[in-house]
C-alpha cells in the first residue's frame, strides 16, 4: 500500500519525466540541431516513457543545446534511486550524446 508521501514522490517523478521529455522533444524538432543530435534527443524523450507537452516559448528555446541542458538538469536533480532507473539513465546518456554530436 502506498502512502500519500509515496504518491507525492511518484507525482514529482512523473512531472520531472514529462518536463524533461518535452524539452528533449523540442530540441529534437529544432532545425538548428544536427541530425545526430536530433536523433539522440528524440530517443531520450521516448526513453522517458512520459507524455510530452508543448514547451513554453522562452528566450533560450531557440538553442537546442540549452533545451538539452535543461532536461539533463531536471533529471540530474532527481533523487539517486529515481535517477538510477534504466529508462532515466538511458535518456541522460542520449542527452549527453546529443550535446557532443556535431551540428
Amino acid at each position: 500500500m502506498t502512502t500519500p508521501t509515496d504518491n507525492g514522490q511518484h507525482s514529482d517523478l512523473m512531472a520531472a519525466r514529462a518536463e524533461a521529455a518535452a524539452l528533449f522533444a523540442a530540441a529534437g524538432r529544432n532545425e538548428k540541431a544536427g541530425a545526430t543530435a536530433q536523433l539522440h534527443c528524440l530517443t531520450a524523450a521516448t526513453s522517458l516513457l512520459a507524455p510530452s507537452g508543448p514547451v513554453p516559448a522562452t528566450a533560450d528555446s531557440a538553442d537546442p543545446d540549452r533545451l538539452v541542458e535543461q532536461a539533463l538538469r531536471i533529471l540530474g536533480n532527481l533523487p539517486a534511486h529515481d535517477f538510477a532507473q534504466p529508462d532515466i539513465l538511458a535518456a541522460a546518456r542520449h542527452g549527453h550524446r546529443a550535446l557532443r554530436a556535431p551540428r
